[in-house]
């Protein structure tokens, strides 16, 4: 079961349980699980075009040095 699908049966399952007395509680839960599916789907995709590598890391490192002592 991919995590679209694990996230989308919760979301059913806490629909399933909702009552008067704790629709609001569930409501947050299911808007929360909701945001948090979309920002881990943003993340992917823009970690798909994105490869690490230590080579990478070190360049970053030492822009990142030489931006401060620029400044």
């Amino acid at each position: 079961m991919s995590e679209q699908d694990q996230v989308a049966w919760a979301i059913q399952a806490l629909k399933d349980l909702r009552a008067d007395g704790n629709q609001y509680t569930i409501d947050g839960i299911i808007k929360v699980l909701s945001d948090q599916q979309a920002e881990i789907e943003s993340l992917q995709g823009s970690m798909e075009g994105q490869l690490w590598s230590p080579t990478s890391w070190h360049q970053d490192q030492a822009a990142q040095r030489q931006a401060k002592k620029e400044q």
